[in-house]
C-alpha cells in the first residue's frame, strides 16, 4: 500500500502539473491537427495519389506501362478442351449427341505489339498485334497431343450450312465440289488427332480440276478458312493458321490527355466501326483490348472489351468484393444475356426477335462465316434446353464461368479467366442423301480458357505501391481525427473550467451580531477570486450604510446625516441646476 504522505504529495505534484499545462494552446493544436488530417487525407493525399497513377499508367514511350503494353513480360495461360462425340453413327440418324471431354492442353500465349506509331495530336498509338502459342507438353500430361478425337467436320458441315442458310442457290455447286474433294462424302464427322486439328493442320485435297471442286477450295481460301500448303492441298486448322502472324492492325487511346480512354480501341485494320450486324450500336468497337483498363472505375462501371476473334464486345459486371493474395479486390462476372428479350441487342439477331441465340450464347456466324455459337463453356448459365440436347455435359461455375478480380483505383487486373466454348450449329442439309437426317442441334466443339494471375513479384509492386499508401492514409485520417477530436473537446473543457468564476452568495451575521436576514439589515456578498497562484481568497465584509451609522456614534456630521434625507429648496435647485 502507498503511504498517505505519498499519496498526497502525488496528488500534489499531479495538480501542479495540471496547473502548468496551456489548456487553450492545446485545444488550438488538436484542432489544426484535426482539420490539417482531414484536408490531407481527403484531398492532398487522393489528389497526388491520381497524379502518381496517371503517369504510371498512360502509354507515352519510355514508360514502364508502355513497356509492359508492348509486350507483356510473361505468358497468358491458354487451355484448350475438346469435345469426343462417342456416337457418331446416332447423330448421323437424328439420334442425341453424346460427348466426352478431353483436355487441357496447356499453352503458352505470347501477346506482342510491334510497329508502334504514336500520334500526339490525337493522343493515339497504333500497333500490330501478334499472338503466339506454345504448347507445353509438361503440364498437358498425361496428354500428348496425338490422342484421336471425333467432331463435327468445320469444313464439311460449316460450309453446307451457310450456303443452305444464306445462298442455297448455290447448293448443289458446294455439295459436288465437297463430295469431290473429300473423295467421297461418306458423314458429316472428321476423326483426326488433337494437334492436327488445333495447329498442324489437316491436308484438303484440291487437286481437282473441276469447275466445283476449284470454286469450293477457292471460297474456302478467300474466306480464310485454309492456307495454301503446296500446289494441289491446302491446309485446315483450328489456331495454325493465326499463330504466329498478325492479328491486325489497332490504334488505340493514350491515356495522355484523358486517362479515362486509356487503351480504348479507335479503330481496327482502318475500320472505325465494323460492318457485320444490322445496327450501329453492335457495329460499334467498345472498350478496351482486354490487355489493359483505364484507372479510376466504380462498382457501377463495367470492363468492357472489344475482341476481333468475336466481332464484338463484352461488358463485364460488378459481382461484389472479394480478395486475392491478401489484397482486397472487386470481383467481375460476364453474362451473354438474352438478345431476344433486350430489344437494344436485336442488331445481334438474323430476324428478331424470333430468330435470335438462345439465352447465355451468342450467334458468330456474321464474324466466323460458319455456324458457330458462342457460350459459357457446358452451357452453363445458358438455355437449358441446350443442355437438355446433349448428354456428357456437367456445366459448374468453378470451372465454367468468367470472372477478373480488378483494382478498381488502379485499374489493375490481377486474375482473370476468359472461357468461351465453340458449338457447331447442326441442323439436316436438306435434300443430301448422307447429310439429309442429322438432328437439329447445337454440338459443342471445343472450349479456350484465356487467363493470367499475377504472381507475388507483381502483387509485392501493387502492395508497396499502392495499397501501402492507402493504408498510410488510412491511419492518418483516423489518428488525427481521434486525437484532434478528443484533444480539443478535452482541451477546451478545461480551459473553459479554469476561467470560469464560481460565485456563491450567503447570508452573514451584520457587523453589530445582528442576523442579515432580517428586512434591511447588511448582507455581506464573499467572493471565491482567483489569486495570482491560481488560489482563491475570500473577499473582506462590506457592511452597509445604515449599519455604519446605527453603531458608531462618533462619525462625522456629514456621516451622521446619510441616513437622513437632506432638505432642498426650490431656489438652491435652480441654482444647482
Amino acid at each position: 500500500m502507498n503511504h498517505p504522505a505519498l499519496s498526497v504529495i502525488k496528488k500534489k505534484v499531479t495538480k501542479m502539473k495540471l496547473e502548468n499545462v496551456n489548456f487553450r494552446k492545446m485545444a488550438i493544436i488538436c484542432a489544426c491537427t484535426l482539420v490539417g488530417g482531414m484536408v490531407f487525407s481527403f484531398g492532398m493525399f487522393p489528389a497526388m495519389l491520381k497524379y502518381m497513377i496517371k503517369q504510371n499508367l498512360m502509354l507515352k514511350p519510355g514508360t514502364q506501362m508502355r513497356g509492359m503494353f508492348e509486350k507483356i513480360p510473361f505468358p497468358l495461360d491458354f487451355k484448350l478442351y475438346l469435345f469426343h462425340v462417342t456416337n457418331p453413327d446416332v447423330v448421323m440418324k437424328g439420334g442425341k449427341p453424346r460427348v466426352r471431354e478431353i483436355g487441357p492442353y496447356f499453352f503458352e500465349e505470347w501477346k506482342e505489339k510491334y510497329d508502334t506509331v504514336d500520334n500526339e495530336e490525337d493522343d493515339t498509338l497504333t500497333f500490330t498485334l501478334k499472338n503466339t502459342w506454345i504448347f507445353r507438353p509438361d503440364l498437358s500430361k498425361p496428354l500428348t497431343g496425338d490422342e484421336m478425337i471425333t467432331i463435327p467436320h468445320p469444313l464439311i458441315l460449316g460450309a453446307l450450312l451457310m450456303v443452305q442458310r444464306d445462298r442455297e442457290a448455290m447448293m448443289p455447286l458446294v455439295s459436288k465440289g465437297m463430295d469431290i474433294i473429300m473423295n467421297p462424302l461418306t458423314t458429316g464427322f472428321l476423326t483426326t488427332r488433337v494437334m492436327d486439328l488445333l495447329f498442324d493442320g489437316i491436308l484438303i485435297d484440291c487437286s481437282s480440276h473441276e469447275f466445283s471442286a476449284k470454286a469450293l477450295c477457292s471460297g474456302l481460301e478467300s474466306e480464310g478458312a485454309v492456307m495454301p500448303f503446296n500446289e494441289t492441298h491446302f491446309k485446315f486448322s483450328m489456331f495454325g493458321l493465326k499463330n504466329g502472324t498478325d492479328a491486325g492492325r489497332w490504334v488505340v487511346y493514350r491515356g495522355v490527355k484523358n486517362i479515362m480512354d486509356l487503351g480504348r480501341v479507335v479503330s481496327f485494320n482502318d475500320e472505325t466501326e465494323m460492318d457485320i450486324y444490322d445496327g450501329d450500336e453492335c457495329n460499334r468497337y467498345i472498350g478496351t483490348d482486354s490487355t489493359i483498363f483505364p484507372p479510376f472505375l466504380t462498382t457501377k462501371d463495367k470492363l468492357w472489351a472489344w475482341s476481333p476473334e468475336i466481332c464484338r464486345s463484352i461488358g463485364a459486371e460488378y459481382g461484389g468484393k472479394s480478395k486475392y493474395a491478401g489484397l482486397p479486390m472487386s470481383f467481375f462476372k460476364l453474362d451473354f444475356g438474352d438478345a431476344r428479350n433486350e430489344p437494344e441487342h436485336h442488331c445481334f439477331c438474323r430476324d428478331p426477335p424470333d430468330i435470335c441465340p438462345p439465352k447465355g450464347t451468342i450467334d458468330l456466324a456474321p464474324c466466323l462465316g460458319a455456324p458457330i455459337i458462342g457460350s459459357k463453356p457446358h452451357f452453363y448459365d445458358s438455355d437449358p434446353k441446350l443442355l437438355a440436347a446433349v448428354d456428357g455435359l456437367t456445366p459448374n461455375e468453378k470451372d465454367h464461368d468468367v470472372y477478373i478480380h480488378f483494382q478498381l483505383l488502379s485499374g489493375t487486373p490481377v486474375s482473370a479467366a476468359k472461357r468461351l466454348m465453340f458449338s457447331m450449329e447442326i441442323e439436316p442439309i436438306r435434300d443430301h442423301a448422307v447429310l439429309g437426317n442429322l438432328p437439329t442441334v447445337i454440338l459443342p466443339l471445343f472450349w479456350a480458357e484465356e487467363g493470367a494471375s499475377l504472381n507475388k513479384t507483381w502483387t509485392n509492386q501493387l502492395k508497396y505501391t499502392l495499397f501501402l499508401g492507402l493504408r498510410f492514409n488510412t491511419a492518418v485520417k483516423w489518428l488525427t481525427i481521434i486525437i484532434g477530436t478528443i484533444g480539443t473537446i478535452v482541451g477546451g473543457f478545461m480551459h473553459y473550467k479554469r476561467t470560469t468564476k464560481m460565485v456563491n452568495v450567503t447570508p452573514v451575521q451584520s457587523v453589530n451580531g445582528s442576523s442579515a436576514k432580517g428586512k434591511g439589515a447588511g448582507m455581506t456578498v464573499v467572493g471565491h477570486q482567483p489569486d495570482s497562484k491560481g488560489g482563491s481568497v475570500t473577499a473582506p465584509v462590506i457592511p452597509s450604510a445604515k449599519d455604519l451609522l446605527q453603531n458608531s456614534r462618533n462619525l462625522p456630521t456629514v456621516i451622521e446625516g446619510l441616513d437622513k434625507p437632506q432638505k432642498v429648496t426650490v431656489t438652491e435647485m435652480q441654482e444647482r441646476y
